[in-house]
């Protein structure tokens, strides 16, 4: 269960928040803290089959970084995708504060209204073109891309469908082979 603290937090309460429940994912979504509980096995499964495609399909000016790792949207946002492609240039420091290239969340039960509806308008404010979100549950992949200033939902890939791009960088993979 995803709980949000309604009020105008800033980052240093995020970051009190977090020294008090280290044991809970707590993001700053646009002066809201979203607190959940920690990824489950699954969860980190997919990230870790994810992990390795991506990181084989990228070119050597990029790398890709995983949860938890904070990324800085905003002076109210600060949140912790599970996976984000970024240039190999962002090499130090506690947060990335440019958009990535592709930014990647893998839904869980707590996560999925944060992750298929906050998420994507606060990424497009900040610039990101790319955003995927992982359905382990009901293997599938929605595809988000910036067009203007919004991020739209456009392709969904299911099961063993393949998922094939260029956009950010070459790469295919079936959801459900991330689960298996």
């Amino acid at each position: 269960m995803t709980i949000t603290e309604v009020g105008i937090y800033t980052v240093d309460d995020l970051h009190a928040y977090r020294e008090e429940r280290p044991n809970l994912v707590v993001q700053l979504v646009e002066g809201e803290l979203v607190v959940a509980p920690g990824p489950s096995v699954e969860h980190q499964s997919v990230l870790g089959e994810l992990f390795l495609i991506l990181s084989a399909a990228i070119s050597a000016s990029h790398k890709v970084l995983p949860a938890p790792l904070d990324l800085r949207v905003g002076e109210r946002t600060v949140i912790q995708p599970d996976l984000m492609v970024v240039p190999r240039t962002v090499s130090s420091g506690q947060e990335v504060e440019e958009p990535p290239v592709l930014v990647v969340e893998i839904l869980s039960p707590s996560s999925r209204g944060i992750d298929l509806v906050r998420k994507p308008e606060v990424l497009a404010q900040f610039g990101v073109q790319h955003y995927w979100v992982i359905d382990p549950l009901n293997p599938s992949l929605r595809v988000f891309q910036l067009t203007g200033q919004t991020s739209t939902s456009g392709q969904v890939v299911v099961g063993d469908e393949l998922f094939e791009t260029q956009l950010p960088f070459p790469v295919s993979f079936r959801p459900a082979d991330l689960i298996r």
